[in-house]
């Protein structure tokens, strides 16, 4: 049987580096990235058989429609997306956020998400397929200064929702993977807009050793 073949954005590092790594145990991927990471290059020399990076941008129809055409081109098929590729921006209080800034998230962490799937669907009709949204605990959170992150991962939450009622034969979710220790992490500890007590319990976290 063939091996599925799955594209994965937010590929170059992260959650996302990590899950195409562990795609390539039984599948084929298609790593849809800004930055073609040192790591990443490794895996599609290490497998040049089973991966392709598309170099992009997810907020670009164009770019997104590119890593379909290639899995098609390259295997003829697609069977899920993995929509990872996001963005903090924690440093502003809802009294300060522009609509430039707030925009700019929404931009990036859910209509990309609705471009991918929509040039995707074809393909993921024909083959009874899946897509999984990397959400986050922030979409039921009230951090402070994370307005635009927290209304973006509940978004996409709605959004998956809607799809899976659309889509009857399209498994379709999002999924919270736990408090990562990833450079979003990092970002997230210097953010000096929090306050004091929730300041702590982050940086507590990754103190103590509980980030994933």
């Amino acid at each position: 049987m063939d091996r599925q073949v799955v594209l994965v954005t937010g590929a170059s590092r992260g959650i996302g580096l990590w899950t195409v790594r562990h795609l390539l145990r039984a599948c084929r991927v298609v790593a849809l990235s800004r930055s073609r990471t040192p790591e990443l290059e490794a895996l599609a020399q290490a497998q040049p058989d089973d991966v392709a990076i598309v170099q992009g941008d997810v907020t670009k129809g164009a770019d997104n429609q590119a890593a379909c055409d290639e899995a098609l081109r390259r295997w003829g098929r697609l069977d899920a997306l993995v929509l990872n590729a996001g963005i903090v921006d924690h440093h502003q209080l809802c009294a300060d956020v522009t609509p430039e800034r707030f925009s700019h998230v929404l931009n990036v962490n859910v209509v990309s998400v609705t471009q991918t799937v929509r040039v995707a669907l074809p393909a993921l009709r024909a083959a009874h397929g899946a897509v999984v949204i990397v959400s986050s605990a922030a979409a039921t959170s009230n951090i402070a200064s994370w307005a635009a992150y927290n209304a973006s991962k509940a978004a996409v939450n709605a959004y998956a929702r809607t799809l899976a009622n659309e889509e009857r034969d399209i498994a379709c979710f999002p999924i919270h993977p736990g408090i990562v220790d990833t450079d979003m992490q990092v970002q997230i500890r210097a953010n000096d807009q929090m306050p004091a007590a929730q300041r702590e319990w982050i940086a507590s976290l990754h103190r103590d050793g509980k980030l994933v």
